[in-house]
């Protein structure tokens, strides 16, 4: 049966995803910002090299978020009877890491520079993590439309999370799916970003 407290560890891994998500890509904005009242320019006058100040910049706007973080890893590891410490560990940093440098990524390919970016960034946070089905099953989506959320680096990043916690049922062609495509994603991701520069 599919409803209520079964539903709560699909909803927490959504959280954490859209809480991760939604911080590592405004970075690119604060970036932007920084770049444009000349304080990018005082850093990487420092020995601070172009990319650092990017990691710091995007852990700086990850930092507030650690507390409700750390709420939900609680919450989660109390719902996931099932897992073991290690595997429980294992998830999570993945899905952290993994969500935080994708979000990162695709911020500073949406942003460019743009000062005005939020908006688009915003927007684009919002059809990554709510149109997906990372806060409920993906079962409960029709079979005819569930490949097209491979699509989405979250979609692939919550169900391979899922399965890692077995929140999901382990299902290996799936998982192995999951992981080719956001590993492509990833490169993609890396590629473009590295061309912008």
């Amino acid at each position: 049966m599919l409803g209520g407290f079964s539903l709560l560890p699909h909803a927490i891994v959504g959280a954490i995803i859209s809480l991760t998500f939604s911080g590592s890509s405004m970075s690119a904005v604060y970036d932007a910002y920084y770049n444009l009242i000349g304080l990018r320019d005082v850093f990487l006058a420092s020995p601070l090299s172009a990319l650092e100040f990017r990691i710091g910049v995007a852990l700086g706007t990850f930092l507030p978020s650690i507390s409700t973080l750390l709420a939900y890893y609680v919450l989660l590891f109390l719902l996931a009877s099932n897992v073991s410490l290690p595997m429980f560990l294992l998830a999570v940093l993945f899905v952290t890491i993994v969500t935080w440098v994708v979000g990162i990524l695709l911020g500073y390919i949406i942003a460019k520079e743009d000062l005005n970016a939020s908006s688009k960034i915003s927007l684009v946070n919002k059809l990554l993590t709510l149109l997906p089905p990372i806060y409920y099953p993906s079962r409960i989506l029709p079979s005819e439309i569930r490949p097209i959320a491979y699509l989405a680096p979250t979609y692939n990043i919550s169900e391979i999370t899922k399965m890692l916690l077995g929140t999901e049922p382990l299902n290996l062609p799936h998982f192995m799916t999951c992981a080719v495509v956001l590993a492509i994603q990833s490169v993609i991701l890396i590629l473009i970003t590295l061309k912008m520069r």
